[in-house]
């Protein structure tokens, strides 16, 4: 038998490895919501570090890869800042923000020097460590769908200037640590200085070096992630060499890359993944090997440990709490917002612990500090996710009417037919995907016409298996579909239907060919037989590398009833790439339909006339934009003949940029029409009478019954020729307790609608009946119609609140009107609740 023995610490590379691993599959199984894994962390850090267990010793390995994650949690840090949300809503972030640094930074610098006997540098650095904070609470506040609650909103936007005037802060301290100036006038003005010079170097070089290199190099994601890890380096390298902490590189890194790593894409989810699974881990165990919990226990410097410990998380509180309710009584949010926004800025993480590892290295800080921080960073991670949460449930039910008339969810299908551009119309499908959704990417490959019918099919499974793999690097699921029929734009129109799909999103080369093909009979077909939305794009380059989207609207576009979700639409699309919008039009109208949407604010670009659009695009248009047209259906009341040549002729001017050409969603003809009711359906309706309703039916036979309905609703020559149609014809059951009776007879000349009540009737169906209604039509009414006044028949009694008041109308009348109203208040007409005979 083998037998392993290890002596402590571990020192083989594989036993310190499997132990690392252990670690990290065990804190998410250890954590609770309320726990997060990086409090886990940390205490398994100090648990297995050389002060306590004494299992992992923090040596060179364990220093290098710790290093690695310092520098990448800080990273991501300005990966993940959303400078539009900033701008977007920069009066409460501005407020929020600078009362929630300069509180926590001015008590810090008082505590350091009077309480804790430290220096001015330290002291400053101190305040820093508290002005900062970590969206640690975000995710929960997020699964309660108040992304965009204003107090959410300026937390954000407080965590970005926070958290780069702590950065300044350290920056500037550290620096004058290490060369032993201080806190010299000039040392300040010199690492500001170098700061600015090598932070407008990286900020303006790499968003164009990265647009480049993923425009024309980057073959695949293993390359593009790459370049990313070693931009990151590029950057901590050289903001070191004039003299600034790594850290601050890596900052800038993430900042520079915002843009071109869009959330939800897929090389935005590999450097999430790789950080928070392997670098960020490491971090935090090297950051609690540190600690050392004897220095609590007892000896000369325990007294020390619990002042700095007990005055480090008091501050912190108190400071946080401060912040939030100034800044809330100052904005008018309500006390549950200002619960809200302490449990977003109160927990301590990245930054914090970032700030005080460098402040240990350059000697600033002692054991203690460290422990105190650690000891921080539990109470704050509890505390904050908790509060959140509370309040948070607080503020969604106190917004449940805003939350309800937010719009439908979208759900989108990709049509996929070249593999050179799976790729890129995969990734503009998960732009254009919410963040938060559920529901899978749908991808659809149309085979017809070919010949060998099953290696067209194998060639189209191929096809959307690379698009599942791809989507798969963002963690978004794929439905897909492969549809085998010749007429590709019926294919297209059925899968939306049978997907509900809200936007269809085809790709386009941008030729004179495809553009009669694509813009003439293929999308007249798709654009007739579905309400969504249809998005053609026709790529040159990814979306992650444009900085602006021209967006090109014509007259009378706002008008049309999808609008809104074009704009919503476009802005989201522009949001997630990094890139602002720009609305070219002859109204104001659609620029303050995009304000309105989520995302950057619109920069209006006015025309004098609508001609004028190709001339002002190639004015206005320089790299790194891309272009956007909101077109119109055929008949529709922004429709113009030029908007179908308008593609094309775009394509040809501007060959290197992407184009998106939207069709706005259109709702069904009926649903657009007053009462989602059509003439003749209003007519039927006009013609059911108060004296067509009967309240209390005589048990009997059906045939009784139908006599009892039928009432003088028709002529008494005409009535038993009725009844023998009706009697050849079975029952229909529209639902438990309710029936129709209907037939085509010559024996009237218009549609005749009765309707009965009443208690224990017995028909033969499933349990007691108690509404009957009888439906009688001419016998040359079109087939067509005669299903159109089923389905209104059936819809009339489709929900219990209507059964219900029809059952207790005292009048004839008011039952009719019970029914009537059941049907003037809903959308265009199903036949769903008419099932079969009884």
């Amino acid at each position: 038998m083998l037998a392993l023995a290890f002596d402590l610490p571990l020192v083989d590379p594989v036993a310190v490895f499997t132990a690392v691993l252990l670690v990290l599959l065990a804190a998410p199984l250890i954590a609770r919501r309320s726990v997060p894994s990086a409090v886990v962390l940390l205490a398994a850090g100090v648990a297995l570090g050389p002060h306590a267990l004494g299992v992992l010793d923090r040596d060179p390995t364990m220093v290098l890869l710790g290093t690695v994650g310092l520098l990448y949690i800080l990273f991501l840090s300005g990966l993940e800042v959303d400078l539009h949300e900033f701008i977007q809503h920069r009066r409460q972030s501005l407020v929020l923000g600078g009362l929630t640094f300069l509180l926590p930074q001015t008590v810090g610098i008082g505590l350091g020097r009077l309480a804790f006997g430290m220096g001015w540098p330290a002291a400053v650095l101190l305040g820093s460590v508290f002005a900062s904070h970590t969206l640690l609470a975000y995710p929960s506040v997020a699964r309660l769908g108040l992304q965009r609650e204003r107090a959410v909103t300026a937390s954000i936007g407080a965590t970005i200037l926070t958290d780069t005037l702590a950065l300044l802060v350290l920056a500037v301290v550290a620096t004058g640590a290490r060369t032993g100036e201080g806190a010299d006038p000039a040392v300040v003005l010199r690492v500001v200085g170098a700061l600015a010079v090598f932070g407008g170097a990286v900020l303006w070089g790499v968003p164009r070096l990265g647009a480049w290199f993923l425009r024309r190099v980057a073959p695949d994601a293993t390359t593009e992630f790459v370049f990313v890890l070693a931009t990151v380096f590029v950057c901590a390298l050289g903001v070191e060499a004039v003299g600034v902490e790594p850290i601050i590189g890596a900052f800038l890194a993430g900042l520079a890359l915002n843009r071109l790593v869009p959330e939800g894409s897929a090389l935005m989810n590999r450097v999430a993944f790789v950080g928070n699974a392997l670098f960020v881990p490491f971090f935090l165990l090297s950051t609690g090997m540190l600690v050392d919990l004897s220095a609590f226990a007892g000896g000369p410097d325990a007294a020390r440990s619990w002042t700095v410990a007990v005055g480090m998380v008091a501050t912190v509180l108190l400071m946080k709490g401060a912040a939030a309710w100034a800044s809330g009584r100052a904005l008018g949010f309500s006390a549950d917002e200002i619960r809200l926004v302490f449990g977003l800025t109160v927990p301590q993480a990245a930054a914090t612990l970032a700030a005080v590892l460098v402040g240990v290295q350059v000697g600033l800080f002692d054991e203690a500090v460290l422990n105190g921080t650690i000891a921080m960073v539990f109470v704050t991670c509890l505390v904050g996710p908790w509060v959140a949460e509370v309040a948070g449930r607080r503020v969604s039910a106190a917004s449940k009417a805003r939350v309800s008339a937010a719009p439908a969810r979208s759900r989108l299908l990709v049509s996929l037919s070249n593999p050179a551009t799976v790729g890129p119309l995969v990734d503009l499908a998960l732009l254009a995907r919410e963040p938060d959704a559920t529901e899978p990417l749908v991808a659809v490959t149309v085979v017809g016409g070919e010949t060998d019918r099953d290696a067209a099919v194998a060639r189209g499974e191929q096809l959307l298996s690379v698009a599942v793999v791809h989507a798969a690097g963002a963690a978004v699921p794929v439905l897909p579909l492969v549809r085998s029929e010749s007429n590709v734009a019926r294919a297209l129109a059925r899968a939306a239907a049978e997907t509900r799909a809200t936007t269809l999103v085809v790709g386009w080369d941008g030729s004179a060919a495809a553009a009669r093909l694509l813009f003439g009979s293929v999308p007249d077909r798709v654009l007739r037989e579905t309400s969504a939305a249809v998005l053609v794009a026709r790529g040159a380059g990814p979306m992650g590398a444009v900085t602006r989207l021209l967006v090109a609207v014509p007259p009378l576009a706002d008008r049309e009833p999808g609008f809104a979700g074009a704009a919503r639409l476009l802005s989201a699309l522009a949001a997630r790439a990094g890139a602002s919008v720009t609305v070219l039009s002859t109204d104001p109208a659609p620029v303050a339909a995009f304000a309105r949407r989520s995302g950057p604010p619109p920069t209006p670009l006015s025309l004098a006339d609508w001609a004028d659009l190709e001339h002002a695009l190639a004015a206005e248009a320089r790299p790194g934009d891309a272009l956007a047209v909101v077109a119109a259906r055929e008949g529709s009341v922004a429709w113009r003949p030029g908007l179908d040549r308008l593609p094309h002729a775009l394509a040809h001017a501007h060959p290197d940029r992407p184009l998106l050409v939207l069709y706005p969603g259109q709702p069904p003809a009926a649903a657009i029409r007053p009462g989602g009711l059509g003439v003749r359906e209003q007519a039927f309706l006009d013609g059911f009478q108060p004296d067509h309703v009967r309240l209390a039916l005589a048990p009997g036979s059906v045939s009784r019954l139908l006599e009892q309905v039928l009432g003088d609703a028709v002529d008494a020559g005409a009535r038993a020729d009725v009844l023998a149609g009706l009697a050849a014809a079975p029952l229909a059951a529209l639902r438990p307790g309710v029936v129709l009776a209907h037939a085509r007879t010559e024996a009237v000349a218009r549609p005749v609608l009765a309707v009965g009540v009443g208690d224990g009737l017995d028909l033969g169906a499933d349990g007691p009946t108690v509404l009957v209604a009888v439906l009688v039509v001419p016998a040359g009414t079109p087939t067509a119609t005669y299903l159109r006044w089923l389905a209104l028949v059936a819809r009339m009694v489709c929900d219990d609140a209507t059964l219900d008041a029809v059952r207790r109308a005292s009048t004839p009348a008011d039952a009719r009107d019970a029914l009537v109203a059941s049907i003037q208040t809903e959308g265009h007409p199903s036949l769903e609740g008419l099932r079969g005979g009884v």
